[in-house]
This record gives structure tokens, C-alpha cells and sequence, in this order.
């Protein structure tokens, strides 16, 4: 049942409006055609059989006697049934046999049966408005017509057209009012898978019901709450890594005065470290400030990545042939490239970025061709200042926080990342975002 049921609220409002209704008219109406339809029709059925023996009877009666055709004219003026005697006839064998599924040929049949002792049959499929009913009497054929009106009630179409029209607009009303009490919903749940994704929806405010205002206002709170302590956890971060400098840059004047020996130059060393470590602080800290998204061709940043690599001397071999136009903040997610593809030339020698377009989403891959990433370790890199080791060793400058800064801003934009075997032998960096 729960695979027959509709899945939206909106189609499980309506099921609950629409059955009850449906029922409703399939009751009325079975009661209606049973204790009335049936009824009326039986008795007009009835009605035309019973003239119809009364003016057989009369043709037997007054067969011969002058009076014969002014009897069969009063049938005919108020009995409203065109009479006619057709000498040596005898019932047809090309009429059509009374329809099983028609209510009209069934009632008319048995009415007739109940009513009349000679063979008989029924035509009700005439293009007059007439009903033709054929009566075999010895050495003649009765033709009586009448008129379907006599047979036949139209109050039972009428009252089911009534009802199903009513029904029908009532249904079209409360449909309107349902898509208005539904697209709150829906615009409260655009808002949030948006806010997931890292894109603004400055057009959203709370609309609709009360409970539905009450959950869009719960949802503005959280993510102002949310915004806050980013934008909190920030500024701390970056106040310290700041205040850091001073007490560094004033060691460093004082190392540089001293006179050359091996301890010099290993407090030399850990203080370029530590500069090292806070300028990736800071970096760290300028990713997590909240930026505008705005529409970004993906071919065209890792092009610009591209170039900036080979400024260098290196190479990166680059498949923007799908690559689609997002809603980015482009600043955050250049750096969480820039980090990925820096930690493959770093580590190998070929570093190749693919850039695929799937069913509603985007994907990225970053191949190198380096050592890789042992299977135990991969879900450790992403914590900041990890470093696995040997695989991924600490110099060059690396702090352990390029894949911090990746993680972080691809999952600011609803997308997901993991390290996988790479084509190349070393590490593949996977990213799906949604389009």
C-alpha cells in the first residue's frame, strides 16, 4: 500500500479530500439508481407494455367493426403509440438483439415479457427518437412506436451531472487551496536545501499557515545562528593567528642578531615553521568567511588554474569539455582547488583535474601519480595539521590543511568529497557538487 500511496504531501492531501468524495457519489449514486432509477423505469416500461396489450385486446375485440381505426387513433392520440397491422407478416430476422449492458433494452424486455403472451421483439437503436416494438399475432405483424421519452427518464442523467459538477468545482477549489497551503512548504524547503548548498535565498519569508511560519521563522533563527558562530569562530581564529605575528616577528629580529651557531639556527627553523603554520591559519580563517555566490563557469576557474600552474613551470592536464555554470563562491572553492592541485604536484609528477556533468550533478577529479594514501588513513587527512606519513610528508611548507580547506568549502556548497585509487597509481580527490 505505502508503494500505491502518493509520496508528496500535497498528493496525500488530495487522496484524503478526493476519496471521501468519490465514495460519497459512488453511494449516492448506487442508492439513487437502485431505489429510483430502477424504479421509474420498471413502472414506464410498464406503462408502454400495458398500452400495449390494451390495444391488442381492442384490435381483437373490434376486429371487423367499423370502429376499428377510430379505436386505434384514440390509442394513438392518448396513449401516444403510432399502432400499425401489417397483413402476412411475421417478426423480422434482422433486428438487432437487445443490448445486455443497456438498462433500457432490459427493463423494456422484461416488461413486455410479463405483459404479453405473443413473441415480440424490440428496437431500440432507431435514429427517430422512436422505439419500435414488433408483436407476431396469427397471420399478422404488430408495429407499435413510441415515442423514447415514454421509456425512458432523464432526470437520472441530470441528477448525475449535477452532482459530478459539483463535485467537480468543489474539487478544483479545494485543489487552489491546497497548492497555496503547499508552496510555503516548498519554498521553506528550496530555502534550506539552498542554505545547504551554500547559496542565499534572499527572497524567502515566512508565508502560509501558522505552523508552517513558525517552522520558516525556526529556520531563520538556526541559520543566523549558524552564520554567527562561523562568522564568531573566524574572527577568533583570525585574532589570534594575528596577535601570533608579533611575538614571532620580535623573535626573529632577535635570532637575526645573534651570532651564527646550530641552535640559532633550529630556533631559525621552528620560527619560519610557525610563521609557516599561521599564514595557513589565516588562510584557513579568509575560507570560512562567508561569501556571496555568484555564477561561475567551472571551465573557465580551472583554466585559470591551469595557467597559474603552468606560470610555474609545471603542468596540469585539464577535461573541461562539460563543465557547467554554478552558483560558487568563487574565491573559497578557487583556494580548495588550488590546495587539491598543489598537493598532487607536490607529490607526484602528472596531475591530471576532469570535470563531468551527471543527472543533477557535477563531478570533479583530481588524479596524481604519487604514493598515494594508505586506505587506513584517508578519512584522518581531512582533520586540521594531519599529516599522514611517509606518504604524505611535511615538507615543502605543508601544514596538513590543504584538504581541511577543501573539505570545508565543498561541503559549504552541499557537495561531497572523498579520496579514492587513482587511474594514475596515486591519489584521486573525488567531488560531486549539486547542480
Amino acid at each position: 500500500m505505502r508503494r500505491l500511496l502518493p509520496r508528496s504531501l500535497f498528493g496525500r492531501w488530495l487522496l484524503m479530500l478526493a476519496l471521501p468524495v468519490l465514495l460519497l457519489q459512488i453511494l449516492t449514486t448506487y442508492a439513487f439508481y437502485a431505489r429510483h432509477w430502477d424504479t421509474v423505469s420498471r413502472r414506464l416500461a410498464l406503462g408502454l407494455a400495458g398500452d400495449i396489450s390494451m390495444a391488442i385486446d381492442m384490435h381483437e375485440a373490434f376486429i371487423g367493426d367499423p370502429r376499428h381505426e377510430q379505436l386505434m387513433n384514440l390509442a394513438y392520440n392518448n396513449m401516444e403509440i403510432d399502432v400499425r397491422f401489417l397483413p402476412g407478416k411475421s417478426l423480422p430476422d434482422n433486428l438487432p438483439p437487445p443490448r445486455w449492458w443497456s438498462i433500457l433494452d432490459n427493463m423494456l424486455t422484461q416488461a413486455l415479457s410479463e405483459r404479453l403472451d405473443e413473441p415480440f421483439a424490440i428496437d431500440t437503436q432507431r435514429n427517430d427518437d422512436n422505439i419500435a416494438v414488433l408483436v407476431e399475432l396469427p397471420n399478422e405483424l404488430m408495429v407499435v412506436l413510441a415515442r423514447s421519452k415514454r421509456v425512458y427518464s432523464t432526470s437520472t442523467y441530470i441528477f448525475i451531472i449535477w452532482i459530478a459538477s459539483g463535485s467537480v468545482l468543489l474539487l478544483g477549489i479545494a485543489v487552489l487551496f491546497l497548492r497555496n497551503q503547499i508552496r510555503p512548504i516548498r519554498r521553506l524547503a528550496e530555502a534550506a536545501d539552498a542554505f545547504g548548498k551554500g547559496r542565499d535565498a534572499p527572497d524567502f519569508h515566512p508565508s502560509g499557515a501558522t505552523e508552517v511560519r513558525s517552522a520558516a521563522l525556526a529556520f531563520l533563527a538556526m541559520r543566523d545562528r549558524i552564520r554567527r558562530h562561523i562568522r564568531e569562530r573566524t574572527d577568533m581564529l583570525a585574532g589570534v593567528s594575528h596577535d601570533l605575528r608579533t611575538p614571532l616577528t620580535r623573535m626573529k629580529l632577535q635570532l637575526s642578531m645573534m651570532a651564527s651557531d646550530p641552535d640559532a639556527a633550529e630556533l631559525k627553523r621552528d620560527v619560519a615553521e610557525m610563521e609557516t603554520m599561521i599564514e595557513a591559519y589565516l588562510a584557513f580563517a579568509r575560507g570560512q568567511v562567508e561569501q556571496s555566490t555568484e555564477a561561475t563557469d567551472l571551465g573557465l576557474l580551472v583554466q585559470e588554474l591551469a595557467d597559474d600552474v603552468r606560470r610555474r613551470g609545471r603542468e596540469l592536464e585539464v577535461d573541461t569539455a562539460n563543465a557547467p555554470t554554478l552558483p560558487l563562491r568563487r574565491l573559497g572553492f578557487k583556494r580548495a582547488l588550488s590546495n587539491l592541485i598543489e598537493n598532487g604536484l607536490r607529490f607526484g609528477h602528472k596531475v591530471r583535474l576532469q570535470v563531468l556533468r551527471g543527472d543533477g550533478h557535477v563531478d570533479i577529479n583530481i588524479d596524481d601519480d604519487g604514493p598515494g594514501i594508505p586506505q587506513k588513513e584517508r578519512h584522518k587527512v581531512f582533520r586540521p595539521f594531519y599529516r599522514a606519513d611517509p606518504a604524505r610528508h611535511s615538507g615543502g611548507g605543508n601544514v596538513g590543511l590543504g584538504l581541511t580547506i577543501a573539505r570545508d568549502a565543498v561541503l559549504a556548497h552541499g557537495g561531497e568529497i572523498q579520496l579514492t585509487e587513482s587511474p594514475l597509481g596515486g591519489l584521486r580527490v573525488a567531488i560531486r557538487l549539486p547542480l
